[in-house]
């Protein structure tokens, strides 16, 4: 890949989540972006000009997959929860943390070493969780102690 290629690769994991795309794509037509959806055009990147592009405090996500996961990245830290859907995990609410500028293959688990930011980042988890019918995850949704 060239050196552009491997930029535009890495870049919505950078800048933005899926709901980013109607954002960049209402810029792009010059139109209003979609209202309720919480998203940042990424068009300023891929103009050439990162200096003007918004970014996110932080990225929040969840899904069933593998176990259920719940995950945060904020700046150079991603944190993760797993096997939220088995009911016999006593470690479902542990959260691993991990510092993706030295460590980009998630490897070492550095929570801890980082306290503060695994409260933090806990936090986050917490409150943007939304108890969901259609896909619950046990672990979030009952009145359980966070680690």
């Amino acid at each position: 890949l060239s050196e552009r290629s491997k930029y535009l690769w890495t870049l919505p994991m950078f800048h933005c989540n899926g709901w980013c795309y109607p954002w960049t794509l209402a810029a792009v037509a010059g139109v209003e972006p979609p209202q309720g959806i919480d998203g940042i055009s990424f068009l300023p990147t891929l103009l050439g000009k990162p200096a003007a592009q918004r970014k996110h405090d932080f990225l929040y996500w969840e899904y069933a997959g593998h176990g259920g996961q719940q995950a945060v990245r904020m700046g150079d830290w991603k944190a993760v929860r797993k096997d939220l859907l088995s009911d016999d995990n006593p470690e479902s609410l542990k959260t691993e943390l991990y510092n993706l500028a030295t460590d980009i293959g998630e490897a070492t688990d550095v929570a801890d070493q980082h306290p503060e930011v695994v409260r933090q980042i806990e936090s986050i988890m917490v409150s943007e969780h939304t108890p969901s019918e259609l896909s619950p995850m046990p672990a979030l949704d009952s009145p359980r102690e966070q680690n």
